[in-house]
């Protein structure tokens, strides 16, 4: 019995798997580009770093894969390096990094984004940061798109319920559908973001994995706050492999 030639396909599996990833980037991307941030604040709170704020897209095509670069200081404005994530990445980084929330942001629209780090990590006490968004842009127009329609956001005390229609709209199905949830305090700040899944029926493990061209999908979910939320903006989140 040759018990090396499971472990040989399924090396094959990864690396097509990888590759296609990698070849549906590069058809519809091309440069990198620095991406606009159009709001952004940073504070220490509750033993974490709380950064929050939003980017822009100002290009006329989709941007996808919008990272956001953190760099932290003390109060005299020295760089503190940041622990890795994992016991297989021990060591220090530079710099922190997040992710904009949704994974292509279409032309003159916003994705939020947001990073919390255990101040645990930060190599010295926390002073402020510098970040840098970029991201990759789109050389034609994305086959995915996602509009919200009937949507409702109710007060209840602190916290809000949202209900609405989320519906694929593009010319591709799309893939791992959901909403990012944003709330901005009374100066406009985004002060939370929290994105919901939708499920398959009753099953709260069981996520929807596609929705097909012209298909819906209503939802409602609770948007719990800690209190200092006054506003709230709903986002169609999609997938952006395809």
């Amino acid at each position: 019995m040759n018990r090396n030639k499971p472990k040989k396909n399924m090396q094959k599996t990864i690396f097509f798997v990888t590759f296609s990833l990698f070849t549906t980037i590069c058809v519809f991307a091309q440069t990198e580009r620095e991406v606009t941030i159009t709001q952004w604040s940073a504070k220490e709170e509750e033993g974490y770093i709380k950064v929050y704020g939003e980017v822009k897209n100002t290009y006329p095509n989709a941007l996808g894969f919008v990272k956001i670069e953190i760099e932290y200081y003390d109060k005299a404005g020295k760089p503190l390096g940041v622990d890795r994530f994992t016991a297989r990445d021990a060591g220090t980084m530079a710099k922190d990094e997040t992710s904009a929330e949704l994974d292509v942001i279409l032309p003159g629209e916003i994705s939020p984004f947001q990073r919390i780090r255990d101040v645990n990590k930060i190599k010295g006490q926390f002073g402020s940061c510098k970040i840098k968004a970029t991201g990759l842009l789109f050389k034609e127009n994305v086959p995915i798109a996602a509009s919200l329609s009937d949507l409702s956001i109710t007060p209840q005390g602190k916290n809000f319920v949202v209900k609405g229609t989320y519906k694929a709209t593009g010319k591709e199905a799309c893939k791992n559908p959901a909403i990012i949830i944003t709330g901005y305090d009374k100066a406009g700040k985004v002060v939370q973001v929290n994105k919901y899944n939708f499920t398959v029926g009753t099953d709260k493990y069981n996520f929807v994995k596609s929705l097909a061209v012209g298909e819906s999908y209503n939802f409602s979910t609770n948007f719990n706050t800690s209190g200092n939320v006054s506003q709230v903006k709903v986002f169609p989140f999609f997938s952006g492999y395809f």
